[in-house]
C-alpha cells in the first residue's frame, strides 16, 4: 500500500474554492428567494389561497434545504482549512525537532 501523501497548501486551495461555491450559492440563494417570495400571483380566491400555503410551506423547507447546505460547505472549508494548518505545523515541529537535534550533533 502506498503512503498517502497530502499537500497542506492544496487543501487550503481545495478549501478555499469550496468556500467560494458555498458563498455564490448563498447569494444565488438570497436572490431566488427575492423572486419567489415576491407577489402573489396565485390570487385571493379560495383556490388560490390553498394553493399558496401549500406553496409557501415547501418554498420554506426548500429554502430552509437549501441554506442548511450552504452553511455544511462553509463548514467543511473551515475543517479543511484547520486541517491543512494542523499538516503545517506537525511539518514544522517535525523539522525543528531535525534542527535541534543536528545542532546538537555539530551539524
Amino acid at each position: 500500500m502506498k503512503p498517502t501523501e497530502v499537500e497542506p497548501d492544496e487543501v487550503t486551495q481545495a478549501a478555499q474554492g469550496i468556500e467560494r461555491n458555498a458563498e455564490e450559492m448563498g447569494e444565488g440563494l438570497k436572490a431566488l428567494e427575492a423572486t419567489v417570495t415576491s407577489g402573489n400571483p396565485w390570487g385571493q380566491d379560495e383556490q388560490g389561497s390553498l394553493f399558496g400555503l401549500a406553496y409557501k410551506e415547501i418554498l420554506e423547507y426548500a429554502i430552509d434545504t437549501y441554506d442548511s447546505h450552504v452553511g455544511l460547505l462553509m463548514d467543511a472549508a473551515d475543517n479543511l482549512k484547520g486541517w491543512a494548518q494542523q499538516l503545517r505545523d506537525v511539518d514544522e515541529q517535525g523539522a525543528g525537532m531535525f534542527r535541534n537535534l543536528q545542532g546538537k550533533l555539530g551539524g
